[in-house]
């Protein structure tokens, strides 16, 4: 990396960092705003109203990364192509391939700063937010129980009545079945957990037995068994995909082929974020093409304008293909990428326009 793209890199970091700000002043607005209806429920006052906005901001700029740095680079490339600064640098032999290379890597620089450490923070954060939010509500002392979920393990069907803080669970029924589905075995636990080996951990063991000759009935006090589960994918099991990083995703996603489990949605998921870091360097070069020739009369204004509407567009396009991916019978790695094709050819047109004479 050269002095040119340190500069550019620079440029482009320092509008996005304003844009940002901005975007994170009405998010955190938008965010305190829609706590009113809750604010003295319970202890949830206008202090854990403001903390809880602040803890959900990091997943609700996530969700806007690509409109910031599109806007942001329109902003920085603006400026110095409205000074003459990208001329300049293309007249003294600085091409314009080069100059876009430039500013792709500084697109993907930026995805990788912003959409990697956002992935790790955001996730967690909105986890303990929703948590926070719900034990302040209602006064839970520890974090209770949602009614049950249920998970699969090979050949168990398993349901959990509630989940603790210490990752251990309140009454846990285990359906073992066979290869033609029929119940070989129930086993009913007072309360259980995983430890640190994967293996269950259950007390006030019930067990009833089904076979050719009649039901057996046993108990025990503590039993221990082996399971393919951990603590950290069953805490998966009962959070949104909106709230898992993509790392977490992919393990999910995993359990839920491995035990034959409906995987599009979050398959759509999973490669509609996937999409979103891809597309940010194309942004970039997007708005190079929008600073450049007669569009650098162009205001800040207008580019502004650009980049929302493009962005707003790019936005609605990748949630109405994540809601309707249970509809349409398109594979997942195909729906997730559309809007990231359609922009790239976009992009593509307008540079071949640029060197058609």
């Amino acid at each position: 990396m050269n002095i040119v793209d340190k500069y550019l890199f620079l440029a482009i970091l320092k509008a996005t960092m304003i844009v940002g700000f901005v975007f994170a002043s009405l998010s955190l607005f938008v965010d305190f705003v829609s706590q009113s209806d809750d604010i003295g429920v319970g202890s949830y006052g206008v202090y854990e109203a403001i903390q809880y906005s602040l803890m959900k901001l990091p997943s609700s700029l996530m969700r806007f990364i690509p409109i910031i740095i599109l806007i942001g680079s329109l902003v920085a490339l603006g400026n110095l192509g409205k000074n003459s600064e990208l001329i300049v640098l293309m007249s003294s032999g600085f091409s314009f391939f080069r100059l876009s290379l430039s500013v792709f890597f500084s697109g993907a620089l930026l995805a990788l700063i912003f959409s990697g450490s956002g992935e790790y923070l955001s996730s967690p954060l909105e986890r303990y937010a929703d948590q926070f939010r719900t034990k302040n509500k209602f006064n839970i002392e520890t974090l209770g129980d949602s009614g049950g979920f249920w998970v699969i393990d090979d050949s168990k069907i398993i349901n959990i009545n509630f989940v603790k803080e210490n990752n251990s669970f309140g009454e846990v029924t285990i359906f073992e079945i066979d290869q033609d589905f029929a119940i070989q075995k129930i086993s009913q636990a007072s309360s259980a957990g995983i430890d640190d080996y994967n293996q269950w951990i259950l007390s006030n063991l019930s067990e009833t037995l089904f076979s050719d000759n009649g039901i057996e009935s046993n108990f025990s006090r503590y039993q221990i068994e082996r399971t393919e589960l951990n603590r950290d994918l069953v805490s998966l099991s009962i959070t949104d995909s909106d709230e898992l990083n993509v790392i977490e995703l992919s393990r999910f996603i995993d359990y839920l082929d491995n035990n034959n489990l409906e995987t599009k949605t979050y398959l759509t998921a999973f490669h509609n974020r996937l999409a979103s870091f891809l597309i940010i360097p194309i942004l970039a070069l997007l708005a190079l093409q929008m600073s450049v020739g007669s569009q650098r009369k162009r205001g800040s204004g207008f580019r502004i304008l650009f980049g929302m509407i493009v962005g707003l567009a790019y936005f609605i396009s990748q949630n109405t293909i994540l809601e309707s991916s249970q509809i349409f019978a398109i594979r997942p790695e195909i729906m997730g990428y559309i809007p990231l094709v359609f922009v790239s050819l976009i992009t593509m047109i307008l540079f071949g326009i640029r060197r058609t004479p």
